[in-house]
């Protein structure tokens, strides 16, 4: 079967992408890679919390 992208819906596409990669995911290393990237989002915000307070400036 073949298709024009373009005569897709958006989420009808999304739909068949999506199904298309599934079989091929690996639950334990996605919900691992999850977890690191959410550690490090929480490790930027802190360091960004704590950028004006290290130099000694408050915010105004």
């Amino acid at each position: 079967m073949q298709w024009e992208v373009e005569a897709l819906e958006p989420d009808e596409l999304q739909r068949l992408a999506l199904a298309a990669v599934d079989p091929y995911i690996d639950r334990d290393v996605l919900a691992q890679q999850i977890a690191r990237e959410e550690q490090q989002r929480r490790a930027l915000s802190e360091l960004l919390d704590g950028w004006g307070t290290a130099s000694g400036r408050t915010s105004a």
